[in-house]
């Protein structure tokens, strides 16, 4: 097995050719050789052109005839013959510059020569014969391509996919490089979070979030224990509905209160004056309801309501339970203007922040980790295999084992 690197393939694998197919190769040249003579007797001719006109045509038919060979000769000098890098596609080309070529011929002379051909019969002859020639071997040379290069073309026709090799791995080199600049920065992020998790920890851990933390769990037991008395709430909107539909008249009752207490009972009481007189004389409005069954409630249902009223009547802690949601709520305000006048709720919610921003940024590097992770990943699978299948077509064209080495910048 004989093992090259990928970048020293070509001149190997072209020398291989050059060897295998000698004799082709050889065939071609002389056939190469004869057209760039050919070529070059065109050139000779209208230099005769020129000769043949000095003397014997006006000035004006001078200026004809020199643009006539020069236009020849330029149209000569762009026809590519290959030198060196003789190959199929080289070869095409060039039959396709003779076309090319003839044919520019045949329309420069009919513009130039009307001026000065009576003149240069002799040359025009000889230039008609060298053309033909030159036809000669193009024919010769296409059939010769078509019949005796095949299998050197489809040899040749190899090395075209040597780019997708260099492509895949520059493809694999580019994507290895912006994972590890992907993870370098995923892990500065991610370090940035710890230490910023850690900052939102020791502020939190002041004493006074810790004591407005403890305030606000007590606000919080005491509304629960005060909405659990207010069972009466569904026979409260049962006769709100009835008072909207007039069917049912209550005289001096406070709707206003009616509706901001179902909307939000605690919040309401506060607000009340002491005693609460206009929840006591709701409440008094609706057990009176209750009891003459005006809301058509379902008996149990109505029989709990008015023992859940009787009760708090008779516990009479509403207006104490009130009073320490009131002063709980004075210790949590007191708190936080402490809190503020420390600069400790603005770094907190400073450090939250950055937190959430992070938190985003750290998103989208993964994202963009896994995407290019995937990238880096196909790259390598389609290298693998477009590797394997080229290593295949040069042992079938060479009839020996190549191993390609393919080395990366990492």
């Amino acid at each position: 097995m004989i093992e090259i690197s990928l970048e020293e393939f070509e001149v190997f694998y072209k020398e291989k050719l050059d060897s295998q197919f000698y004799k082709v190769k050889k065939a071609v040249k002389k056939q190469i050789s004869d057209v760039r003579d050919n070529l070059i007797e065109i050139k000779v001719c209208t230099d005769h052109f020129i000769d043949a006109g000095k003397g014997n045509i006006d000035e004006k038919a001078v200026k004809s005839l020199h643009f006539f060979s020069d236009r020849i000769k330029k149209e000569i000098d762009e026809v590519e013959i290959p030198e060196e890098d003789i190959t199929y596609d080289n070869m095409h080309s060039l039959l396709n510059s003779i076309k090319k070529l003839f044919t520019s011929i045949n329309d420069i002379a009919k513009k130039s020569l009307p001026r000065f051909q009576k003149q240069v019969q002799p040359e025009i002859k000889e230039l008609s014969y060298i053309t033909r020639k030159l036809g000669t071997k193009q024919k010769g040379l296409d059939e010769f391509l078509r019949k005796k290069y095949t299998d050197l073309k489809e040899a040749e026709y190899l090395l075209k996919k040597l780019p997708k090799l260099f492509s895949l791995r520059d493809n694999i080199e580019h994507a290895k490089s912006d994972l590890d600049v992907f993870e370098r920065d995923l892990e500065e992020r991610q370090k940035e979070q710890e230490d910023l998790i850690q900052k939102l920890s020791i502020v939190e851990k002041n004493e006074l979030f810790g004591e407005q933390e403890k305030q606000e769990d007590n606000l919080a037991k005491l509304r629960m224990k005060i909405n659990n008395k207010f069972g009466f709430k569904k026979a409260l909107k049962k006769l709100k509905f009835e008072l909207e539909k007039e069917t049912i008249h209550i005289p001096n009752i406070n709707t206003f209160f009616l509706r901001d207490f179902l909307k939000n009972p605690i919040n309401t009481l506060v607000k009340e004056s002491r005693d609460l007189p206009k929840f006591s004389s709701l409440l008094i409005q609706l057990r009176h309801i209750l009891e003459e069954n005006k809301l058509n409630l379902k008996s149990e249902v109505k029989d709990k309501t008015i023992h859940q009223i009787n009760a708090i009547f008779d516990e009479k802690t509403i207006q104490s339970d009130i009073d320490k949601i009131k002063e709980t709520t004075n210790k949590i305000n007191e708190l936080k203007k402490h809190i503020d006048q420390a600069g400790l709720a603005i770094n907190r919610e400073d450090i939250k922040n950055k937190i959430a921003t992070n938190t985003i940024k750290i998103e989208h590097l993964e994202n963009d980790l896994d995407r290019k992770n995937k990238d880096y990943l196909r790259y390598l699978s389609s290298l693998k295999n477009e590797r394997e299948e080229f290593q295949k077509s040069v042992k079938k064209i060479l009839n020996e084992e190549v191993k390609l080495n393919i080395t990366f910048s990492f």
